[in-house]
C-alpha cells in the first residue's frame, strides 16, 4: 500500500526457491520458458508503445493513463477550465495527447508537493518552468549503484534487459526484500531521473508495466500457507487508480501466507462491503495515493468503517495516509511493508482461530 517514492521496510526471514518468470503454469522446458516470457514481455511492451503512440485518448482510458479519476477532472475543469474534452472524428469525447502529457507532469508536480491550486490550469511551459525550478532546490537522491544500473537500461530501452535483471534481483531473497530493496529504490529513482529531463515519463509508464505484470506473476506462484489463512481484500477507493503500491503490499503478505484477494479499483463502497462479507474477509486494505483528495479521505474510511461488520479491520496506506494525524476509530494505518507483517501477525486467524462474520447487508 505504499506509493512511489515511500520506504516499504522491514525484512522478512525465509526464502523461497525462485521459479521461472511464467505467470500461468511452470513450464518444464527452460527455453521455452525463456521464450515465452520474452514474448509476453514483448506484447506488453509493444501494447504500452500503441497507447502512447495514439493522438487521443478516450475519457474512460484518461483514469489509466493518468491515474486521474473522471470525477477528479471535471472537479478542475469546472475550477481552472483544464483539462479540456475534445471530439474526434466519430464524435465521441477524448483528451488530446498533448492535453494527457500535460497531467502527467501535473501529476508529477502534485507528487512534489505542490497543491492542485498551482499547477492546474497553467499552460505547459510554466509547468515545465516549475518543474525545472523543482530540480533546483530539491537535494539531489542518491541511488545505490544496483538502482543506477536498473534505470541505465530502462534508458537505453532495453526491456528485456531490464527485465531480466529484476528476475535475478528477485531471485535472491523473499519478495517483501525484493520491494524494498529493488523496487522502492527503482521508483525513486525513475521519478529523480525524470525531474531531471534524463527520461521521458513513457519510461515509468514502461516499467510500471513490466513490475506490475511481474508482481502478478510472482502472486499467482503463492498459496496459503495455513487450513484457515487470513484473508486480505485488496481494493482501490473511487477515484484511486495508483495500483502498483497495493500490488507490492499485496505480493509481500501473500508470500507471508495470507490469502489475498485483489479486485482493483472504482469498486463503490457498499459494493466493496457486499464483496468483503462474501469472501469472508478478515480485512479490507485500501491504498491512497498522493493524488487522492485529502478532504475525502477521512470520510471516505469512516463511511466504510460504517459499513463493514465490525470484526473486520480497515487497513489504509499509501502516500496520502502520510498526513492523517487521528486515524478514524477501527482503521489501522500501514505506514510500510514492515508495518503491515506486524499487522497480518496480529490477526486472530494467523493463529489458525476462524474469524466470524456477519452484518446486515
Amino acid at each position: 500500500m505504499t506509493g512511489t517514492g515511500q520506504d516499504p521496510s522491514q525484512p522478512f526471514v525465509h526464502r523461497r526457491e525462485q521459479k521461472p518468470l511464467v505467470a500461468t503454469t511452470e513450464i518444464a522446458d527452460n527455453d521455452f520458458a525463456l521464450n515465452a516470457h520474452d514474448l509476453s514481455l514483448r506484447v506488453s511492451v509493444q501494447s504500452a508503445l500503441n497507447r502512447l503512440s495514439r493522438p487521443f485518448v478516450s475519457v474512460s482510458e484518461i483514469e489509466r493513463e493518468t491515474g486521474f479519476g473522471k470525477d477528479q477532472l471535471r472537479k478542475w475543469r469546472q475550477r481552472f477550465g483544464f483539462p479540456p474534452v475534445e471530439s474526434v472524428a466519430d464524435g465521441k469525447a477524448a483528451y488530446s495527447r498533448k492535453t494527457v502529457d500535460q497531467l502527467l507532469l501535473i501529476k508529477r508536480l502534485l507528487e512534489a508537493g505542490f497543491r492542485p491550486g498551482q499547477v492546474v490550469g497553467k499552460t505547459a511551459p510554466e509547468l515545465e518552468k516549475l518543474k525545472l525550478d523543482l530540480g533546483l532546490t530539491v537535494p539531489v537522491i542518491c541511488l545505490d549503484e544496483s538502482t543506477q544500473a536498473l534505470i541505465e537500461q530502462l534508458k537505453r530501452n532495453d526491456l528485456t534487459g531490464l527485465s531480466a535483471m529484476l528476475a535475478q534481483r528477485r531471485a535472491r531473497g523473499t519478495l517483501l526484500e525484493f520491494v524494498r530493496d529493488t523496487l522502492t529504490p527503482l521508483m525513486v529513482g525513475i521519478g529523480e531521473a525524470w525531474r531531471r529531463d534524463e527520461i521521458d515519463i513513457h519510461h515509468e509508464h514502461l516499467c510500471s508495466s513490466l513490475v506490475e505484470r511481474l508482481l502478478h506473476a510472482e502472486i499467482l506462484k503463492l498459496e496459503p500457507k495455513q487450513r484457515l489463512p487470513s484473508v486480505l481484500l485488496f481494493a482501490l477507493a473511487p477515484g484511486e487508480h495508483h495500483l502498483l503500491g497495493l500490488l507490492m503490499i499485496e505480493a509481500a503478505l501473500a508470500e507471508q501466507g495470507a490469502k489475498t484477494i485483489n479486485i482493483g479499483s472504482d469498486i463503490p463502497l457498499s459494493n466493496l462491503k457486499l464483496a468483503a462479507i462474501s469472501c469472508q474477509a478478515d480485512v479490507v486494505a485500501l491504498s491512497f495515493s498522493f493524488a487522492y483528495p485529502a478532504r475525502d479521505l477521512v470520510p471516505t474510511l469512516l463511511h466504510l468503517r460504517r459499513l463493514l461488520p465490525p470484526q473486520i479491520q480497515i487497513w489504509a496506506g499509501g502516500a496520502g495516509v502520510a498526513g492523517i494525524r487521528r486515524p478514524p476509530r477501527g482503521v489501522r494505518i500501514i505506514s510500510d511493508i514492515g508495518e503491515a507483517v506486524t499487522a497480518l501477525n496480529d490477526l486472530p486467524s494467523q493463529h489458525a482461530v476462524p474469524a466470524q462474520h456477519g452484518g446486515s447487508a
